[in-house]
C-alpha cells in the first residue's frame, strides 16, 4: 500500500479538454535564462517531426530532461501550442531542460471514439511512441550541450505514448516517465528496469479512467471498448511492487486535470523536487488533491463520488 503522509492541496481546473487554451500561469520568481530553438528530428511517412527545445541557463545539475507528447487523441494538437507551453515554460525557468515534439496524428479525421477498433487505438499509440523514440534517439546524440538523461512524458494521448516508450519499448533508456491522464493497456506488464513514474490522474476521468477501467467509458461490445489501467492504477502496481512512483489524485477531478494540473504550482514544485531527487527511483507517494480542502481532517481519500 501507499503509505502516508496523505496531504490535501486546493486546486482550480483550468480547461476541458487537452488541447491548445489560452491558460498562462504567472510566474513568481525567474531563476533561469531560456534559450528555445526548433530542430526537426525525424522524417517518417511523409510527415517532417520537430521539436522544440528549452534550454535553461544555468541547469539545475543532475536533473534529466523532459521529452513532452502534446494531447488531442492522436487527431489535432501542436508542439508550440496549448497549455503545455506555459507548463514548459515555467519548469524552464525553474532550470529544467524540455523538448516539446511532433509526433503523428494518425487518427486525424479518423477519431479515437468506442467506434474505432482497441487494435487501431493501440496502432496510434504505438506509431506516437515510435516518434518519442526517434527525438530520444536524436537528443542523445546532438552536439548541443544537453542533459544526458531524459523522462518521458505527455497530457492524454502524448502521456499514452509516454507509457508505451517508458514500460513497453524500451525502459531502460529513460530516467522515468510523466503522465497526465494517461494509461497504459491493463494486461501491461512492469518490466525490468522499469523506471520511476510521477502521475497526475483525476479521480473522476471518464475519457481515461484513472484506475483500471473502460476508455471512454465504452460499452463492452463496442469496438473501441480498451481496457486501461489508468495512471493511479499504473502508479499503485509500481508502488506494490517496490517501485518508485509519486501520484496526485485530484479528488472528483474529470479529463480536464490533463491540463490543470500543469499549471497547478503545488505539482509543479512536487515534480521539480521529483526530477531533482536522484533516488526518485526510492520515492512513493499519493498526493490526494481537492478543492477548497487542506488536510484530510481524518476522513479517507477522494470522499466525493463521481456522478
Amino acid at each position: 500500500m501507499i503509505p502516508e503522509p496523505v496531504r490535501w492541496f486546493p486546486f482550480l481546473f483550468l480547461a476541458a479538454s487537452c488541447g491548445p487554451t489560452h491558460s498562462q500561469l504567472d510566474v513568481a520568481a525567474v531563476h533561469s535564462a531560456v534559450t528555445r530553438t526548433t530542430h526537426v528530428f525525424h522524417i517518417v511517412e511523409g510527415d517532417t517531426l520537430s521539436l522544440d527545445l528549452r534550454i535553461p541557463m544555468p541547469s539545475i545539475s543532475g536533473a534529466p530532461g523532459i521529452i513532452f507528447l502534446h494531447g488531442g487523441g492522436f487527431s489535432q494538437g501542436h508542439r508550440s501550442k496549448g497549455p503545455h507551453t506555459a507548463f514548459l515554460d515555467t519548469l524552464a525557468k525553474q532550470g529544467i531542460a524540455s523538448a516539446s515534439i511532433s509526433y503523428r496524428l494518425t487518427r486525424s479525421g479518423l477519431g479515437f471514439g468506442c467506434a474505432v477498433p482497441v487494435d487501431e487505438k493501440k496502432a496510434a499509440v504505438e506509431s506516437a511512441a515510435q516518434d518519442l523514440m526517434a527525438a530520444l534517439d536524436w537528443l542523445s546524440s546532438s552536439p548541443l550541450a544537453l542533459p544526458p538523461e531524459w523522462v518521458a512524458a505527455g497530457s492524454s494521448a502524448g502521456a499514452e505514448a509516454a507509457l508505451r516508450a517508458g514500460y513497453a519499448m524500451a525502459p531502460q533508456n529513460w530516467a522515468g516517465v510523466i503522465s497526465f491522464a494517461g494509461a497504459l493497456s491493463s494486461d501491461s506488464e512492469i518490466p525490468e528496469n522499469a523506471p520511476p513514474f510521477f502521475a497526475a490522474h483525476g479521480t473522476c476521468d471518464g475519457v481515461v479512467p484513472a484506475d483500471e477501467g473502460i476508455h471512454r467509458g465504452c460499452h463492452e461490445e463496442q469496438a473501441g471498448a480498451w481496457s486501461l489501467c489508468g495512471g493511479l492504477c499504473w502508479a499503485q502496481r509500481l508502488s506494490d511492487s517496490g517501485l518508485g512512483s509519486v501520484s496526485h489524485a485530484y479528488c472528483g477531478g474529470g479529463h480536464e486535470v490533463c491540463n490543470s494540473a500543469m499549471l497547478d504550482p503545488i505539482m509543479q514544485q512536487s515534480l521539480v523536487a521529483w526530477l531533482c531527487n536522484p533516488n526518485r527511483e526510492r520515492l512513493t507517494e499519493r498526493i490526494y488533491v481537492s478543492e477548497g480542502r487542506e488536510d484530510n481532517s481524518g476522513e479517507g481519500p477522494c470522499p466525493q463520488p463521481c456522478q
